[in-house]
């Protein structure tokens, strides 16, 4: 067994697989730790280990029996990470059938996000704002300010300084320690690693634990009051995936439950408050007196929380905040870049501004911390493009619309393959908004988000011919000049005909010119030739 692909190894909880006969389960410990500092009791069905005079990381009666005398734990010379990628800690990569979802509500899904119109491009080239599409930028979520003293080497972030609970857990070293457990009857495979409470108490395990065991619950047992209570009492300590599970459950209320044709959870009923209050503490992380991260902040409950503020909720009881829903974009951002597999450094070469010679991603992204990433970025460029216009709800950052910082943040995106990011650079350059109108780079940018829409709702604007990214600028393209101010009708074809045509007109004059001056040279040479052919022969006749 593995974990989900998208989730990562932290303090304070632990990822396990299994193999037919050995079950392995590793967490970290602080790098100065000893085998003294340890607290771990391994018997045939029961399991404790942890630090000594701390809450253990794993606690609770083992799923199946186990041979514990074979069984043993071993720690990690290595120093490893907060955040490290499971895939090279777990042995197996079956999945569990115990890997259970945190729901995600349709309104805050990545990527659903709104982009700016396909505008028809007028003869001054701007956006055309009669259309019923258009977007009313005071509606557009907000993003966050930028600040180059500030700016983080191999990241895209260059704003304020990192969240507290991120520069603490991000900071500290760790070492790895494992368990291998030897199961006493191979045949048996384990959904889950711990079925109850430890030495007969129901409620007495760890968070990691309940909330595997909730999820078994839930899907499998079709036990939905255990499951909410397992659930519930895993994101009370700290569990972050728990917290977002509690958070969908107030989100969708018992009342649309009662409707499934399956199973009628024991949710509890719709809370607006009480979902966005769950949603902001897995955003904000659970830090222990000691500077110990009992539950990291995760990236999609801050996306969640910086949308929310961003608009604003009546039901919710949260007003529109635009300087926090920037924190919030910025937490994301931050949360989920150092697990990105991409060097966002070259992001701000001031040589390559149109990024043509760096290696793009030629698909969508495909991972939760790039969607979310991307999905952060997004928001925050239409905030920048749209402004704040609200003193009382935003810092002078974004008061004023910031059309220039808008297309830096969707190029963090649109690196990764964000294709809605893509197109609305395009839109900018075709419209000289806080760029130089560049109608051929707009073409380079809409090409590369036809390429990567795969929906096919992205449409290139009329006026604008689509160019293949490593294009070089050639004389005989219509959208050749990089900074053409000549209007850019409805149609490309009508455009190019029309500057063919003066080109042609202006070719002719210059042609008509040249023919006028040789004939001219011709018939004066020959004047003077006639001329001194008479001479001569009258010079000549006289002297016969």
């Amino acid at each position: 067994m593995s974990l989900i692909a998208d989730e990562q190894l932290h303090t304070n909880t632990y990822i396990w697989s299994q193999e037919k006969d050995q079950v392995t389960i590793s967490f970290l410990v602080p790098e100065h730790c000893k085998s003294k500092d340890l607290d771990i009791v391994i018997e045939q069905q029961q399991v404790k280990a942890g630090l000594k005079g701390q809450e253990p990381v794993l606690k609770g009666k083992l799923y199946a029996p186990i041979d514990h005398f074979t069984s043993l734990w071993q720690l990690e010379k290595n120093n490893a990470t907060p955040s490290s990628n499971p895939s090279s800690l777990t042995a197996s990569p079956s999945l569990s059938i115990a890997s259970s979802f945190a729901f995600l509500s349709p309104a805050h899904s990545p990527n659903s996000s709104v982009i700016l119109p396909a505008p028809a491009l007028t003869e001054s080239m701007t956006f055309d704002t009669s259309s019923q599409h258009a977007i009313d930028p005071s509606s557009l979520p907000p993003s966050l300010p930028s600040s180059a003293e500030n700016s983080q080497p191999n990241s895209p972030i260059s704003s304020t300084t990192p969240p507290p609970a991120f520069a603490q857990e991000s900071s500290k070293k760790y070492r790895l320690l494992t368990l291998h457990l030897e199961k006493e009857d191979q045949n048996t495979e384990w959904v889950v690693p711990v079925s109850g409470g430890y030495q007969g108490n129901e409620m007495d395990m760890d968070p990691t634990s309940a909330y595997h065991l909730a999820g078994w619950f839930e899907t499998r047992m079709r036990d939905a009051e255990r499951a909410f209570k397992h659930y519930e009492m895993a994101a009370e300590k700290g569990h972050t995936r728990a917290m977002l599970k509690i958070a969908a459950m107030y989100e969708v209320g018992k009342e649309s439950m009662e409707e499934s044709p399956v199973m009628t959870p024991v949710y509890p009923s719709r809370d607006a408050t009480k979902a966005f209050e769950w949603h902001k503490r897995a955003a904000d992380g659970t830090v222990a007196a000691d500077g110990t991260t009992i539950g990291p902040s995760d990236a999609e409950a801050c996306y969640i929380i910086g949308t929310t503020y961003a608009a604003g909720s009546e039901e919710a009881g949260v007003e529109k905040d635009y300087d926090l829903a920037l924190m919030y974009f910025q937490k994301c951002m931050l949360t989920t870049a150092g697990h990105i597999d991409f060097d966002f450094s070259h992001a701000d070469d001031p040589n390559d501004p149109g990024l043509q010679r760096k290696p793009l991603r030629s698909y969508q992204p495909h991972t939760r911390d790039e969607r979310y990433f991307c999905s952060a970025a997004f928001q925050a460029g239409l905030i920048f493009l749209g402004g704040a216009g609200d003193q009382d709800h935003a810092s002078h950052h974004v008061n004023e619309p910031n059309p220039g910082l808008a297309i830096e943040y969707w190029k963090q995106s649109a690196m990764l393959g964000h294709a809605q990011s893509c197109f609305n650079i395009g839109v900018m350059y075709a419209n000289g908004m806080g760029v130089t109108q560049d109608v051929w780079e707009a073409g380079r940018w809409f090409g590369r988000a036809k390429k990567l829409d795969g929906i096919g709702n992205l449409e290139v604007p009329p006026g604008v011919e689509v160019v293949e990214w490593h294009a070089d600028r050639s004389s005989d393209h219509p959208n050749k000049q990089a900074n053409d101010s000549a209007p850019v009708g409805a149609s490309s074809s009508s455009s190019a005909a029309k500057r063919r045509k003066k080109k042609t007109k202006k070719r002719s004059r210059q042609q008509r010119q040249q023919d006028q001056d040789t004939l001219k040279l011709i018939v004066g040479v020959g004047s003077l030739v006639a001329v001194v052919s008479v001479i001569t022969y009258f010079v000549l006749r006289k002297k016969d």
